[in-house]
């Protein structure tokens, strides 16, 4: 029935698509073109809209356009970022040349909000306009990664794994679930991801950060919104644009600060010489020696440089637009192929876009579609951030002694090693239990994840008369996965593993959205008001999904893998999720008067299947205002514009509420519920007993925000400044309360309980201006604070710790009320301990010794207890900013972009493996060698080299491991070169341009790890490094050409 259904969707979908292709109708054409006043040069993606309706076209490379207009007296307004907008009136005229005025306000951008579009200068919400232009010269598979530092107010955190999705927040967090990520609105179409677009489809992005702005999407919007619009097509002629980078990526030379297989033998020396121990070590010999002797097999393996590679990276883009009067389209086709720098790891993706519009009763009524298709496929890299991921294992978990193959033949153990066979630690004792991470990603190099999502929607738009629009939607998300895992059998590990073991799982997810919308926008001589009133109905989370395990296969040959060919099945599973409906009704009235003072009033209504009866229902107003007060200064002066905006109101966030939460489950196990259900005393059957109590008190969480700012323009509008204040209080968070004793074994449900608040400001400035007739200078700054504040948990507890048991020394991220999300928790360090009077001296400490760990007495009691523990680091940044040049010289373009972020701390998990050496027997660092404490050298500042594991040394979580995580870094550096009209017109081209390109090619930083954007955990629990997937140099070349 299911698929029935779809299948039916997708006729009517294409049925429509297929009718409306079919119907034109003749119309008014308006043709001509926009230039420059300052020098007459072609703008190029000037933005041409009709006046009082959605219906407009932007202008192609060489600055021209066509657009149908539906009635003789329409009104263009024609805008361009760094020019004056216009307003033309296009009666009696079928060609018409705009010159814009240099200089223009960027506050007359045309920007795209809640289900309308309005001129910046008119917003009183806070709205942040992303530059696609810029954000498309990162290169990345992911729209989530380009945004960092382009938009005041969103803080975004990646790694260079090749597919990853980055972690975007804006203005901090809203919820304590980890329910944290923005909603994405493309084309009308809300979704949760965007990691399938491709970025040179998107045509405008626009961030809607406060209630003023987004709370017109009402219980979606907690988080934010990010409005995405692909691009249109053009009726002025077919233009073909392609586009290509490629390039390679650099791993770089890895952690510096480890050692060699030398070095690693003379700290084993140091250790006995600091413990006392008398031993022949199995692989050095006797420690009464001067040295330590290395075998004849030794390797002297640098596992960064075994286990990566300089990686591949290659874009190629290709897009047709054009139309008549009647209909006009946009085609995308994209590949993306990306290599990682960890051997055998990468990521590919192939994409496909159709937009087309049609207007029919003399374009009074205008009907087309959006759709994308897109796969994905890969191999990629697993537990990222995690002990057991292969930038941990590799690098931090395995002895530079062993070889990651084998090049002399090793006998007397379990396996006899022959020339060619992967090394590892089960060739001789002592040489821990990390596997050969190289020999796992060549076995499993065949594994595979791949995707397909489908995104789209269709639209109906008619004029009912003049300034009052009906418009309906209706879209969605198809998606549907296939993955393989293989394990391999393994001779070479201290700890084998036998046999193979194979899994494959298959899923599919979908959703639709149904938006009917009225819109009303009439000037009434210096008044103005625009109206929108809607329905939207949605259904998401329709997912199925199936996987199977088997083990025991007999051959590790690629042929054999099939989950039959096993000879024991270990798991096998189906699984589906609860679907969540929506009905939501909203209506939004902008005023403004005379350009000066503007009102705003957003209500919507939302009711959610989440949720019991009593409360499925939940209303989010909000009300903003703005006044230009430059009206009233006069002319003159360095200031050209200058309004003052302020907006209250509330929005809502059901994402951390199970679909479920409102039910009481049962389920049942052979160790929990069976039962003599025969009365015969000596068999029992499975019964089923409570597995989570529900709860039908469950609500909305709820955010209520207040927002002052202002939007400014100097210098001749040379000079843009946006400012904005917020305060953002979210209340009745759900929490998973603890039950009592007397509940017995049964899950506790979701209460409305904690509250937490957030504070900040977000700074963005444009700037620039021609020096000269040949010279042009750009420059944007973004910069963006937030502070998060924990008011409330439960009414009985005060903290929680998600990571208390998933690591080896305790909960390192403790949230508590009055701190900040992910705070460091555990002992501060005070210094090492430097004799045996210092011990005796100071409070009593288990474990302590000279060269360990002294902690601080915090409570004074005069004994280091748990109740010493304090707040040592906080991952959240003090400010993060961003920086983007731009220099133009004739023919030639030069833009550099800088990301930094400043005052973040990170907990260095890694130093766990490298400076202590009984934290297992792998990799250690130059530090624990050369720059630890011993009576030869007082002043070392790492841990005393020790074989002794206890309190005082590396089983708590102490201040040792927190680090400035402060950096700058140069994400992208690009210079370009148009080859000249004269030269490239004359071969049949509309433009070539060429360019070089290098992304990360520095970072500023005192952090010691590979990276200092760590990007692992939840929300709850980030800011530690176990082993992150670093971001690495990229240099490319690239060549645009237009047909």
């Amino acid at each position: 029935m299911v698929i029935m259904k779809q299948i039916y969707l997708l006729s009517l979908m294409t049925l429509m698509f297929m009718v409306s292709a079919t119907v034109s109708f003749a119309q008014k054409t308006v043709t001509g073109k926009v230039t420059s006043g300052s020098d007459g040069t072609p703008l190029i993606g000037a933005t041409l809209l009709v006046k009082g309706t959605s219906e407009g076209t932007v202008t192609d490379i060489d600055g021209n356009f066509s657009l149908r207009v539906s009635t003789n007296d329409a009104t263009l307004v024609v805008s361009y970022t760094g020019y004056e907008t216009q307003e033309i009136s296009v009666a009696g005229l079928s060609v018409i040349n705009v010159t814009l005025t240099e200089s223009a306000t960027l506050l007359s951008e045309i920007v795209v909000t809640g289900y309308t579009a309005q001129q910046k200068r008119d917003l009183t919400g806070a709205v942040g306009v992303v530059n696609t232009d810029d954000l498309i010269k990162v290169p990345s598979s992911n729209v989530t990664t380009q945004l960092q530092g382009r938009v005041s107010g969103v803080t975004v955190s990646g790694d260079g794994r090749p597919g990853s999705v980055a972690k975007v927040r804006i203005r901090g967090f809203a919820s304590l679930s980890g329910d944290n990520d923005p909603l994405y609105v493309v084309d009308g179409v809300p979704t949760q991801d965007i990691s399938t677009l491709n970025p040179n489809d998107i045509a405008k992005m626009s961030v809607l950060k406060d209630a003023g702005a987004a709370s017109i999407y009402g219980s979606r919007a907690a988080n934010g919104v990010i409005l995405i619009t692909t691009k249109a097509g053009q009726n002025s002629g077919v233009k073909v644009n392609y586009d290509m980078y490629v390039g390679y990526q650099d791993p770089g030379s890895g952690d510096s600060h480890l050692l060699n297989t030398q070095e690693y033998a003379d700290l084993q020396w140091l250790v006995y010489r600091n413990d006392g121990t008398v031993e022949t070590h199995p692989i050095y010999g006797p420690s009464s020696n001067a040295n330590p002797t290395l075998p004849a097999w030794a390797a002297d393996t640098d596992w960064w440089d075994v286990l990566t590679d300089n990686a591949l990276l290659t874009n190629h883009d290709v897009s047709f637009s054009g139309g008549n009067e009647n209909a006009t389209f946009y085609a995308g086709f994209n590949f993306f192929d990306q290599e990682g720098i960890v051997i055998k790891n990468f990521s590919q993706r192939y994409s496909a876009r159709i937009n087309s519009e049609f207007k029919v009763a003399n374009g009074r009524l205008r009907l087309g579609e959006n759709l994308t298709v897109t796969g994905r496929k890969g191999n990629g890299i697993s537990g990222n951030g995690q002990e057991a991921s292969p930038v941990a294992m590799g690098i931090y978990r395995t002895q530079p002694i062993i070889p990651h193959l084998i090049t002399t033949p090793i006998s007397g153990t379990a396996h006899e090693f022959v020339p060619g066979e992967f090394g590892g630690t089960g060739i001789a004792p002592r040489l821990g239990n990390g596997s050969n991470v190289y020999a796992t990603q060549l076995r499993n190099q065949n594994d595979r994840g791949s995707d397909v999502r489908v995104l789209g929607s269709t639209f109906l738009d008619l004029e009912i008369f003049k300034g009052l629009n009906a418009r309906t939607t209706f879209g969605g998300t198809y998606q549907s996965g296939y993955g393989t895992d293989w394990t391999s059998s393994t001779y070479e590990s201290a700890e084998n593993t036998a046999t193979p073991s194979y899994s494959e799982n298959a899923w599919y997810n979908t959703d639709w959205v149904w938006t009917n919308t009225l819109t009303f926008n009439q000037n009434f001589g210096a008044h103005t008001l625009l109206a929108v009133a809607g329905y939207e109905a949605v259904k998401f989370g329709m997912s199925r999904g199936v996987s199977a395990l088997r083990a025991g296969y007999f051959s590790d040959a690629f042929s054999f893998r099939t989950v039959s060919n096993g000879a024991t099945l270990v798991d096998g599973n189906s699984n589906f999720d609860t679907p969540t409906t929506l009905a939501s009704t909203f209506l939004r009235a902008d005023y403004n008067f005379d350009n000066t003072y503007y009102l705003s009033a957003t209500v919507r209504r939302d009711g959610s299947s989440r949720f019991s009866e009593a409360n499925k229902y939940a209303t989010f107003p909000s009300v903003s205002a703005g006044v230009r007060v430059s009206e009233f200064m006069g002319t003159g002066g360095a200031l050209t514009d200058l309004k003052i905006r302020g907006g209250y109101g509330t929005m809502g966030n059901q994402l951390p509420v199970d679909p479920s939460n409102q039910f009481s489950l049962f389920g049942g196990s052979a160790n929990t519920s069976n039962y003599d259900l025969n009365g015969t005393g000596n068999s029992s059957l499975q019964g089923f007993r409570p597995t989570r109590l529900g709860n039908i008190d469950t609500k909305w969480e709820t955010q209520t925000t207040t927002n002052i700012g202002f939007d400014a323009s100097m210098f001749n509008s040379k000079l843009q400044l946006s400012f904005d204040w917020y305060k953002k209080s979210s209340s009745d968070l759900l929490v998973v309360v603890p039950l009592d004793a007397l509940y017995g074994a049964v899950d506790a449900p979701a209460r409305n309980v904690g509250e937490l608040k957030n504070t900040g400001i977000d700074l963005q400035l444009d700037y620039r201006t021609d020096i000269t007739p040949d010279l042009g200078f750009d420059a944007t700054v973004t910069f963006t604070t937030y502070n998060n504040e924990i008011v409330k948990y439960t009414d009985d507890i005060d903290f929680f710790s998600p990571n208390a048991g998933d690591n080896r020394i305790g909960a390192f991220n403790r949230n508590e009320v009055g701190h900040s999300i992910s705070e460091f928790y555990g002992y501060n360090v005070l210094g090492l301990f430097q004799s045996q009077a210092d011990v005796d001296a100071s409070p009593i400490q288990d474990g302590a010794e000279a060269g360990f760990f002294k902690y601080a007495d915090t409570n004074g009691d005069g004994e280091i207890t748990p109740d010493d523990r304090v707040f040592i680091g906080n991952p959240n940044p003090d400010f993060t900013y961003g920086l983007n040049l731009g220099l133009n010289y004739k023919n030639f373009d030069l833009s550099a972009f800088f990301f930094g972020s400043q005052g973040n701390e990170i907990f260095n998990y890694n130093k766990w493996w490298i400076d202590f050496w009984p934290s297992f027997q792998g990799q250690k660092s130059t530090d624990l060698l050369y720059n630890s404490w011993s009576t030869d050298n007082p002043n070392g500042t790492t841990p005393k080299a020790s074989n002794k594991s206890n309190f005082s040394t590396n089983t708590q979580s102490t201040s040792y491991y927190v680090e400035d995580g402060s950096f700058l870094r140069l994400r992208n550096l690009q210079i370009g070169y148009t080859i000249p009209d004269s030269v490239v017109k004359g071969i049949g081209l509309s433009g070539v341009r060429l360019y070089v390109q290098g992304t990360n090619l520095f970072t500023a930083t005192k952090y010691s790890g590979l990276d200092p954007d760590v990007n692992n955990g939840g929300d709850a629990a980030f800011g530690v490094d176990q082993g992150n997937y670093p971001l690495v140099k990229q240099y490319l070349v690239g060549l645009h050409v237009g047909f």
